[in-house]
């Protein structure tokens, strides 16, 4: 991201229009969208107002334009926001913030690690020998019909569990 997109980026956090912020720098609304665009650049005054406009220093603004392979620094403005409230908690809230921060660190971890296995199910061929555990047992309980108990409240005959025996052998039942 260049600097016309912080500048923009920062902008919109404000909600500030082009034309609030020219105001503010004394530019024209054009010369602000030929910043955001990246068109011209701000010469050093109008960039000191911007900052303080802005609420941003020049670390947030030039971050991506000197590329430094060492320092990756990618903080969007709603992220440095966040870290400047949470430099201002005492240490309980810092506590909870990062127990919250950690419990859903874990939670997207383990999304992601089911997605990827998921993933990789879907893109290997799935044989028995690969993935014993997909296939069911065909002596499990839970494939053995569940047929009804013998009857307990009254005396059951032979002639009566004939006649249920013919009932359930009947192709026409």
């Amino acid at each position: 991201m260049g600097i016309g997109k912080r500048i923009k980026e920062a902008r919109n956090a404000l909600n500030m229009t082009q034309e609030e912020l020219a105001k503010i720098l004394g530019v024209t609304k054009g010369a602000v969208a030929n910043y955001e665009n990246e068109t011209s650049h701000p010469k050093e005054p109008v960039m000191y107002k911007m900052f303080d406009a802005l609420q941003v220093d020049a670390n947030y603004l030039f971050q991506d334009v000197v590329n430094i392979p060492s320092k990756v620094n990618d903080v969007t403005f709603a992220e440095y926001d966040h870290i400047k409230k949470y430099r201002n908690l005492d240490d309980p809230g810092r506590s909870h913030v990062d127990a919250v921060l950690q419990w859903e660190a874990d939670r997207m971890e383990n999304i992601s690690t089911l997605s990827m296995e998921i993933s990789d199910l879907k893109s290997r061929s799935a044989s028995i020998k690969e993935y014993p555990s997909l296939v069911r047992d065909p002596d499990a309980d839970y494939l053995k019909p569940q047929a009804a108990h013998a009857r307990t409240d009254i005396e059951v005959t032979d002639e009566m569990i004939q006649n249920d025996d013919d009932i359930m052998n009947d192709e026409n039942f």
